[in-house]
């Protein structure tokens, strides 16, 4: 079974995107398998429709059952849940944060950093993948998953912050090879990159030239379809099988198992099995060992042979310009902190602030949606008003107020809608009115009485 870490400290930078979509699609090329969260916000469950509250066993539980010999490993049906036809998700859980901790069952264990590799040993041989994303941090968990794998992809989005970033994830990789007494091969891949932005290319050449064959040869670029299918629990190749975002996966798939690039488009696939919603595998069952399609060679990546000592530069014109766009957001930030600390201290202010803190409210404008969230987060409603769809019903962060708000024209009636926060879809906390959708997952529900006026199901 070849293992691939997904790591960067960094978050943003598409590892959680790269590890489902990779895994997608490796999936319909005929390979089985295995995608491992360990990030404890537990992403690729969310972004695979895995329902977070009928998760009974993560990984975690699998890692601590692993450092007894004598323990009986976890209820195999309980931990993997079957995504589609040859991809399997162990989940990740917030519980999963508390195995670092000092009292958490990992920290003081003498084996602590070899667990998960004692854990993935159970189906290395129903496997020919498995794909781990990390946590956005260098901690106990990022570090079995580098004891465990064969490979590390390090996500990279060609923003100003890009170059130092990556150049820092390196050397943390390295350290820990060091510490782990091995060498790791590594590959850069380039992330969220946009064609049309002349900064962006500028930084996507500067990576090449000092990373040199450590940067991948495919570029994931920028696809807001890779948010949608996300949004709808799905792999882009099956939500969007024609767009930029699969073809760029496909070609990523295609280089990782040693095959052609694709040139144009991603490969037409005639599937005998339905995709549905993603199931408990139950009780285990004997598989035959995985075979690769085709005769083609798996890749290795190999390190580089080492470069000639560059010569001396006298500047770096794009670094120079990334250290100026930095200056300039750390000084609007502070500005911006500045702004908040005054209006919280202005009494004025405070009494508008008071009151509720979400939930649906009638305006003369139309219905107001709000939701409690921190300002970097992204907040949409998306309901049968709008086509289900988060682009439409996008909140924007009121400083004034500390909520997301966004005001929808929705003609009168009963209707259905879910929050959608950081791509994860939830009921509204703010509206106790809910129904269960055909899914089994729970929506919330509102009904317009008028052109202007709204009252939650059941109320007088």
């Amino acid at each position: 079974m070849r293992t691939v870490a997904i790591v960067n400290q960094k978050g943003g930078c598409g590892k959680t995107t790269t590890a489902i979509n990779l895994a997608g699609v490796l999936a319909r090329f005929g390979e089985r398998v295995l995608l491992v969260d360990l990030d404890p916000q537990g992403h690729c469950a969310a972004g695979l429709a895995v329902p977070e509250e009928q998760i009974e066993t993560h990984i975690g539980d699998a890692m601590l059952a692993a450092g007894d010999p004598g323990a009986e490993p976890v209820d195999e049906g309980r931990l993997l849940w079957r995504i589609r036809k040859n991809l399997d998700l162990a989940p990740s859980a917030m519980a999963l944060a508390g195995l670092e901790a000092a009292r958490g069952g990992l920290a003081d264990a003498p084996d602590r950093d070899e667990r998960l590799a004692r854990v993935l040993s159970r189906y290395a041989d129903r496997y020919s993948a498995c794909l781990i994303d990390c946590p956005p941090s260098i901690g106990l968990l990022t570090y079995n998953a580098l004891r465990a794998a064969d490979e590390v992809l390090i996500p990279v989005e060609t923003g100003f912050f890009a170059l130092h970033g990556a150049g820092r994830q390196v050397q943390t990789l390295r350290a820990l090879a060091k510490r782990a007494g091995s060498d790791t091969p590594f590959r850069l891949l380039v992330t969220m990159h946009d064609e049309n932005s002349s900064l962006g290319n500028e930084l996507l050449a500067e990576l090449k030239r000092r990373f040199g064959d450590r940067v991948a040869p495919v570029v994931v670029r920028l696809d807001r379809r890779l948010k949608d299918a996300a949004s709808m629990g799905q792999p882009v190749i099956e939500y969007a099988p024609a767009s930029i975002g699969a073809q760029d996966y496909s070609d990523l798939a295609a280089w990782f198992l040693g095959r052609p690039l694709i040139a144009e488009e991603p490969p037409a696939y005639s599937d005998d099995e339905p995709v549905t919603r993603p199931m408990p595998l139950g009780p285990a069952r004997p598989t035959a060992a995985p075979t690769r399609p085709g005769s083609a060679p798996i890749a290795v990546l190999e390190p580089p042979a080492p470069a000639a000592p560059a010569e001396p530069r006298q500047a770096d014109p794009i670094m120079t310009r990334a250290a100026e766009l930095a200056l300039r957001a750390r000084t609007l930030l502070r500005k911006g902190e500045a702004l908040q600390e005054r209006l919280r201290r202005d009494p004025d202010v405070a009494r508008v602030t008071a009151g509720p803190v979400g939930g649906p409210e009638e305006t003369d404008a139309g219905v107001r949606f709000r939701h409690a969230a921190g300002p970097a987060q992204t907040v949409a409603v998306a309901g049968d008003f709008n086509g289900w769809s988060p682009e439409a019903g996008a909140m924007r962060y009121n400083p004034t107020s500390g909520l997301h708000e966004c005001v929808a024209r929705i003609p009168p009636g009963r209707c259905e809608y879910r929050l959608v926060v950081d791509g994860v879809w939830r009921p509204d906390p703010g509206n106790p009115s809910t129904s269960v959708n055909p899914h089994g997952e729970t929506n919330s529900v509102l009904v317009v009485t008028g052109p202007s006026r709204i009252m939650c199901e059941g109320a007088d």
